[in-house]
């Protein structure tokens, strides 16, 4: 396996390169003479089409059912080929590379300027990084349902919602463009070695994306504050190395509404498909995503003024591309029979504690009202939580100040600037009024769900580093203030950093102090600089199948004792996950567990070598949930039924498993009673591992099946 861990390793690095290279070639051309003019907005544009450009390729291959790496890496050569002989065509004044060379020294400037923060941030997120490299996915999320969705599509090589059990059967009709992004870390490599690093570029975006909106408000000197403010929040840098999908939403949203507020002051149609790229990548992502996209752009074609004859079109523009971005999802739901919500198969899968229609939900901050008052979940949601198995969900102390920037975002700027703050506003607002009225917030749900907050953040915080700057504060004191804070973000995460972060946190404090007393070192780097970078990157290359080696040592102990964000149940199912990765090989796996099947994906192995999947228990086995009576599949069970559906779908390994106060599900005692049909080979108090002893069915004639 040396040489394909070599090879997925550099084979990811070639296709984020291409994106990457994709994005700020069609944003130089898209921003023409402004992108040398504004370095800020290259990158803001750059990292928002690099992402557009990966999903708008995988959405079109999924939707012709030939979604593979090897196409989608040639269309994204093939885009570079024809973006890089446009420009030859047509170069800019300054060359190709001008903008972004003055991109990289404005950054290196601001870095300097800001050196304290910009220290700060790069250690949390060199922390975070390290731990992503070196754990499994973790996330509940992530292992229900996200990376549930990619690996089936990676196998399947289509769109289709992935069948399952509740929950599985509404989680497979939900808008999944966050998983798509996903399958470019996977893909490659076939594995889920880099995938806790998916989310890290749109962690950046958020943070620029939120600066270059401040900028818009009028925060021309002390924008960069605000990013590093919503880089380091809790909530958000906590899930920066999980698959969760609100950091996505947030980025993709502030970055498309920093080009709104650019086109409410002079139209232009880069401004207007920045904007709609943007709406529509988060609108695809979730449902919330979705509200959140309409409430921008109606916010933003309300308070639009003037030039209305070049403004219809490019409004008309931006509708057009957001439903080019992130319809397909809604669309696919409504042409297999149900409605684009899927809200049927949503209510089956919601728990009877959690259930109960409305407005606002009976379940939400809202309905629930006296209950996460009077426990304190409420504040405590917003402050940080202190309680065991939550590491510190929240937005911290700061909260009641960036509450304060939120409600008042529209007074906060300047009166030139009031227009694009009442634009940001009434995205604000309406994101609080979504968020206190349907998300779940019982139980403890309210903890998680500040995520859902993430643009709400930014753009506090842009607003309040935007009102300072108006009111004249001294640089010295508002970075002081801003120190100040990240400190607190850092102390109250409480990272618990596995050996081997420190290990290599070691090894770069030696470099680090290196440099600092060492002229010739210092002049080394400078001189050396692109051989050292040449070096460094086929170092990371040559590193990946040690790397490999411990993932695969440690996945075991890791998905049985670790967490990112909460505690999550999985060490009640990493024994059979781990007798599975010992013994299990490449056999396809049916997996049914008690009460619900809610963790699907580890059980796939670390290189995606099992095919997973539920198998229907019943003789009409449905293709779709949707296709069962209030989308629940578990109907009409039949021993031989199952049987047959094992046999047809090549399965080989049975995995059964249960909550310790749930019996296990129905088919643990047709396969205990079945002995000559299924061997028991794994058990232990709640998973059960039965293989299937029948030999496969020969695979269909290729000139059909034979004359009667």
């Amino acid at each position: 396996m040396l040489i394909a861990d070599l090879l997925g390793a550099a084979l990811t690095l070639v296709a984020l390169a291409f994106l990457a290279l994709g994005g700020g070639l069609l944003a130089v051309r898209l921003l023409g003479s402004r992108a040398a003019a504004d370095p800020l907005a290259l990158a803001v544009a750059s990292l928002l089409l690099a992402t557009g450009e990966a999903l708008a390729i995988v959405l079109l291959l999924g939707a012709l059912g030939v979604l593979r790496i090897d196409l989608a890496l040639t269309l994204q050569g093939v885009l570079v080929v024809a973006l890089l002989l446009d420009v030859r065509r047509r170069p800019p004044a300054a060359g190709v590379g001008a903008p972004f060379a003055l991109l990289a020294r404005r950054t290196w400037d601001l870095a300097g300027h800001y050196w304290a923060p910009s220290l700060l941030t790069l250690h949390a997120v060199g922390a975070e990084v390290l731990r992503g490299l070196l754990r499994p996915p973790l996330g509940w999320d992530a292992m229900s349902y996200h990376l549930v969705l990619t690996s089936a599509w990676l196998r399947d090589q289509n769109l289709e919602p992935v069948f399952g059990s509740v929950p599985l059967n509404y989680h497979g009709y939900v808008p999944a463009n966050g998983s798509l992004w996903f399958w470019w870390w996977m893909a490659p490599s076939h594995s889920e070695f880099y995938v806790n690093l998916a989310t890290f570029p749109h962690w950046l975006l958020l943070g620029l994306a939120t600066g270059a909106v401040a900028r818009a408000l009028g925060a021309v000197r002390h924008w960069p504050i605000a990013s590093y403010l919503t880089l380091l929040t809790p909530i958000i840098l906590r899930f920066a190395a999980t698959e969760y999908v609100d950091i996505f939403v947030a980025a993709v949203l502030l970055a498309g509404l920093f080009f709104a507020l650019r086109w409410l002051r002079t139209p232009s149609w880069s401004d207007a498909l920045l904007f709609g790229c943007g709406l529509g990548l988060a609108a695809g992502a979730k449902v919330l995503g979705l509200a959140y996209a309409l409430a921008a752009l109606a916010a933003t074609a309300l308070l639009a003024r003037g030039a209305w004859r070049r403004r219809l079109p490019q409004l008309l523009a931006v509708a057009a591309l957001m439903v080019l971005l992130g319809s397909y999802f809604y669309l696919r739901n409504a042409t297999l029979g149900g409605d684009p919500l899927a809200t049927t198969c949503e209510r089956t899968a919601t728990p009877p504690e959690l259930a109960g229609q409305g407005f606002p939900r009976p379940s939400s901050a809202l309905g629930a009202w006296d209950e996460v008052v009077a426990r304190g979940q409420l504040l405590e949601a917003f402050l940080g939580s202190v309680r065991p198995g939550w590491r510190e969900l929240g937005v911290g102390p700061q909260a009641l100040l960036l509450l304060f920037g939120a409600l008042a975002l529209p007074w906060l700027v300047g009166r030139e600037r009031r227009r694009e703050a009442w634009v940001a506003g009434l995205l604000v607002w309406a994101a609080l009024a979504l968020w206190f009225t349907v998300p779940f917030a019982r139980q403890r749900h309210v903890y998680a769900n500040v995520r859902y907050l993430d643009p709400c953040i930014g753009l506090a915080c842009a607003g309040l580093v935007c009102w300072a700057e108006r009111r004249g504060a001294r640089e010295r004191w508002l970075q002081a203030l801003a120190v100040a804070l990240l400190v607190q973000d850092l102390l109250q995460l409480r990272a618990e950093m596995p050996f081997g972060v420190r290990g290599v946190m070691a090894l770069a404090d030696l470099l680090a102090v290196a440099l600092v007393f060492s002229p010739a070192l210092r002049a080394l780097v400078a001189r050396r600089w692109r051989e050292l970078a040449l070096t460094a990157l086929a170092a990371t290359i040559a590193a990946a199948p040690f790397l490999v080696r411990f993932r695969l040592a440690d996945r075991g102990r890791a998905l049985a004792t670790e967490f990112t964000a909460h505690s999550t149940p999985p060490t009640v199912f990493a024994p059979g996950w781990a007798w599975l990765d010992s013994h299990g090989g490449d056999g396809n796996v049916a997996i049914s567990h008690a009460p619900h099947n809610y963790l699907a994906y580890p059980a796939m192995g670390p290189r995606l070598e099992r095919d997973v999947r539920y198998v229907n228990v019943n003789a009409a086995d449905h293709r779709y949930a949707i296709e069962y009576p209030g989308c629940q599949p578990r109907v009409d069970p039949a021993p031989a039924a199952w049987v047959n559906n094992l046999v047809k779908r090549h399965i080989r390994w049975i995995y059964l498993a249960r909550y310790p106060q749930f019996d296990f599900p129905i088919e643990e005692r047709w396969a205990a009673a079945l002995p000559r049909l299924f061997a028991l080979r794994y058990a232990d108090a709640t998973n059960r591992i039965y293989e299937l002893t029948l030999p496969p069915p020969p695979p269909p004639s290729p000139q059909g099946p034979p004359h009667q």
